[in-house]
C-alpha cells in the first residue's frame, strides 16, 4: 500500500507539471467516455433495466400476425378467445390509447391522457392504490357506470394531492364521472395514462374491429412456446364461430418486454458500438501523448533504472498515471454524458420507449456507474501499456550517454506512434464509412415518394367524447360545422378531417366481397374515415373512379374508396370500380367501390403501403 500511495502522489505531481498535456488528456477522454455514458446510460434504461411490474417474466402481448394491419391490436371476439384459454393464461386484459385525449373541464379546462381498460388491468400490471380502488366487474360491464381512476401525477397536479377526491365526480367530455381511485406515484403505465376508465364490453359482441391491444399473464410452469401451440390449436374453433375472420390469421404471444422495446433495440446497440470506436480513438490519441511524453522522459526512466528501480516498477508507475489520466477523464465524462443525453432526450426523445416524460427515466444507478468505472479503468489500462512498456525497454547505456537535449527518439518508438495512428485513421474511417451510409440512408428515405404531400398543411387533434358523439350523426354535424368555419377564414384553401394522419394509419378492417364463393370473399386492409376535400388537402390521387362528395352522406347509397394495393391483393385480375363489399358485423352494409386512390405510406417511410380501405365520414 506504501509503494501504491508513492506511486499515485509522484504521478499526481508528473501530471500537474505539463497542464497543457494532461488538459488535451483528460478532455480526449472524457469525450470518448462522456460519449458511451451518454449512449449506455439510455441502454440502461431501455434494454437492462427489468420491467417495473411484478410478474413481468410472465407477461405476454398478442402481436397480430397478419399482413397490412396493425400490429398487436385485437377485436372484442378475440379477446374473450383468450379469456377463455384458462389453462395458458391466468389472466387476460385489454387496453387502448384512447386517441389525442379527453376535455377535463369543471374550472380550468385542461386536455388529458386517458385509456380504457378492462378491470383486471391494474391487477396484471400490478399497479399500487393511494386511494380508493380499482374498477369491479359489474363496473366493467355495460350500463356499469361512469367511474374513473386517477394517475398519482393528475391527482397532485389537478386536486394538490387532496386526500377526500374519493367519490367526487369530475366532467370529462362534458359527461360526470365518478372518482374510485388513485393509483400510486411509483406505477410506470404502458402506454402513459393520466386517468383510466373501464371498457365495458358486451360479452356476448362480435364486432370484429380491432381497436386495443391484449396482456396475457401466463399461468405458471407455461412458456411462450407452449402458449403459441394451445393458441394455433384453438384458432380452427374461433373461425368456426366467426367464419368472417379467418383473414386475421395466426394468434400468437409474446414477451411483453419485446413488445415494449421494439425495434429501439438495434437501434440503440448499433450507437454503442459506434461511441465505442470514438472511445478507441481517444485512446489512441492519449496513448500517442503518452509516447511523446515518454520519450522526453526516458532520461528519468534511465536514471530510477540507474538506481535499482526494475522495469516492472517502471511499467506500474506509468500505468498509475495513465489509469489517473482516465479516471479524471471518466468522471468529467459521466457529468458531460449525463447532462448531455437528459438535455437532448429533452428536446427530442426519438420516440424510445422506457425513458420517462422529457427522458427522466434516465438516470445514474449502479450500472451506468459500473460501467463507467469500468470503461473509465480499462481504458487507463489500454492506453497506458503500450507507452510504459516501450518506456520500461529502453535501453540504459545508450539513455544515459545521450545529450540532455538529443531529441533522437528512436526507431521502435517512431514505429509506435505510426501504429497508433495508423489504428486512428483506421477506426476514423470505419465511423466516417458508416456516417456516410447513414446520410446515405436518409436521404434515399427524403427522396421516397410518401405519396401525400404535407406542405402548408395545418392538423390539430380533437377528443370526441360524451353522449353527443356516441352516434354517427353528432360526429358528423361537429365536422360539417368546422370545416365550415375552418373554410370561412382567410388564407384557408380547404378543411378537411380524417380519423387518421396518412403517415399513421392503425386501425384495420375485414370485409366480405359480394358475388364470390365463401371460401374467397374475404379480405382485410388498413381503415380510415375521411371528409370530403381530405383526399385533396394531402393532395392523394385518385387515379380511377371519383373522390367522395358531399352527396356520400347518411341516407345515400354507401360508397368506399380503396388504393392501389388492396386492388392488386384482392381484384388482381379485375375491375375493382362498381364491386360490392360488406361489413360481416352488419346487417346489409353492402357498399359499392366508386374509387381506386395511388398508394400512399400509411406505416412510415420505410414501410411499403399497406392494401387501404376508405370510407366517408358521413
Amino acid at each position: 500500500m506504501e509503494s501504491l500511495r508513492s506511486d499515485v502522489q509522484h504521478a499526481v505531481r508528473m501530471l500537474a507539471k505539463p497542464p497543457g498535456f494532461t488538459i488535451a488528456a483528460v478532455a480526449a477522454l472524457a469525450l470518448g467516455i462522456g460519449a458511451n455514458t451518454a449512449i449506455f446510460s439510455v441502454v440502461n434504461a431501455v434494454l437492462l433495466k427489468p420491467l417495473t411490474y411484478p410478474n413481468a417474466d410472465r407477461m405476454v402481448d398478442f402481436p397480430a400476425q397478419v399482413t397490412g394491419l396493425a400490429n398487436s391490436l385485437h377485436s372484442i371476439p378475440e379477446f374473450h378467445l383468450f379469456q377463455r384459454q384458462t389453462n395458458l393464461f391466468k389472466d387476460v386484459v385489454a387496453y387502448d390509447n384512447a386517441g389525442p385525449g379527453f376535455n377535463l373541464t369543471g374550472g380550468r379546462p385542461e386536455q388529458v391522457h386517458g385509456i380504457h381498460v378492462t378491470e383486471g388491468y391494474f391487477r396484471v400490471y400490478g399497479a399500487p392504490l393511494m386511494l380508493g380502488r380499482t374498477f369491479t366487474p359489474l363496473e366493467d360491464s355495460p350500463h356499469g357506470g361512469n367511474v374513473v381512476v386517477l394517475s398519482y401525477g393528475l391527482w397532485q397536479r389537478r386536486f394538490g394531492g387532496d386526500p377526500s377526491v374519493v367519490g367526487k365526480a369530475i366532467s370529462l367530455g362534458n359527461e360526470p364521472y365518478t372518482i374510485v381511485g388513485v393509483i400510486g406515484k411509483d406505477f410506470v403505465a404502458e402506454p402513459q395514462a393520466d386517468l383510466w376508465m373501464p371498457f365495458q364490453f358486451e360479452p356476448a359482441s362480435t364486432d370484429g374491429n380491432i381497436f386495443f391491444e391484449v396482456t396475457g399473464l401466463l399461468q405458471p410452469g407455461v412458456t411462450v412456446a407452449q402458449a403459441n401451440a394451445a393458441l394455433a390449436a384453438a384458432r380452427p374453433e374461433y373461425h368456426r364461430e366467426f367464419p368472417d375472420t379467418d383473414w386475421r390469421g395466426q394468434f400468437t404471444v409474446g414477451p411483453l418486454r419485446d413488445s415494449i422495446i421494439g425495434d429501439a433495440r438495434n437501434s440503440l446497440l448499433m450507437m454503442l458500438g459506434a461511441v465505442a470506436l470514438v472511445l478507441l480513438i481517444s485512446c489512441a490519441n492519449v496513448a500517442n501523448l503518452l509516447l511523446v511524453r515518454a520519450t522526453v522522459r526516458k532520461r528519468e526512466f534511465a536514471i530510477r533504472s540507474a538506481l535499482g528501480a526494475g522495469r516492472a516498477r517502471i511499467v506500474r508507475q506509468l500505468l498509475t498515471e495513465s489509469v489517473l489520466l482516465s479516471v479524471a477523464g471518466g468522471l468529467l465524462g459521466m457529468a458531460l454524458g449525463f447532462a448531455g443525453v437528459r438535455a437532448l432526450l429533452a428536446v427530442s426523445p426519438a420516440g424510445l420507449p422506457r425513458i420517462g416524460e422529457d427522458g427522466s427515466a434516465i438516470g445514474l444507478d449502479w450500472r451506468v456507474l459500473g460501467f463507467t468505472l469500468a470503461v473509465s479503468l480499462l481504458t487507463g489500462i489500454l492506453f497506458g501499456l503500450f507507452p510504459a512498456f516501450s518506456a520500461a525497454r529502453s535501453d540504459l547505456n545508450s539513455t544515459l550517454k545521450e545529450s540532455s537535449n538529443r531529441s533522437d527518439t528512436g526507431f521502435r518508438q517512431s514505429k509506435a506512434r505510426s501504429s497508433l495512428v495508423i489504428s486512428e485513421v483506421s477506426l476514423a474511417l470505419v465511423l466516417l464509412v458508416s456516417a456516410a451510409l447513414l446520410i446515405r440512408t436518409f436521404i434515399a428515405l427524403h427522396g421516397v415518394g410518401a405519396g401525400f404531400d404535407p406542405h402548408n398543411v395545418l392538423t390539430m387533434e380533437m377528443s370526441l367524447n360524451g353522449q353527443r358523439y356516441q352516434n354517427s350523426a353528432g360526429i358528423a354535424q361537429l365536422l360539417q360545422d368546422g370545416r365550415e368555419r375552418l373554410n370561412a377564414l382567410p388564407g384557408v384553401e380547404i378543411a378537411a378531417a380524417g380519423f387518421w394522419r396518412p403517415i399513421d394509419v392503425e386501425d384495420g378492417t375485414g370485409f366480405q366481397i359480394v358475388g364470390r364463393p365463401v371460401t374467397k370473399n374475404r379480405c382485410g386492409s388498413q381503415y380510415m374515415s375521411v371528409t370530403p376535400g381530405y383526399l385533396s388537402l394531402f393532395r392523394i390521387p385518385v387515379l380511377r373512379g371519383r373522390d367522395f362528395t358531399v352527396n356520400d352522406k347518411a341516407g345515400a347509397p354507401d360508397v368506399v374508396l380503396i388504393n392501389e394495393a388492396l386492388a392488386r391483393k384482392c381484384w388482381p385480375n379485375e375491375d375493382p370500380i362498381g364491386q360490392k363489399i360488406r361489413d360481416p358485423d352488419e346487417v346489409g352494409g353492402v357498399e359499392t367501390i366508386v374509387g381506386i386512390v395511388a398508394d400512399f405510406h400509411d406505416s412510415g417511410l420505410g414501410q411499403p403501403a399497406d392494401p387501404m380501405l376508405i370510407v366517408p365520414i358521413p
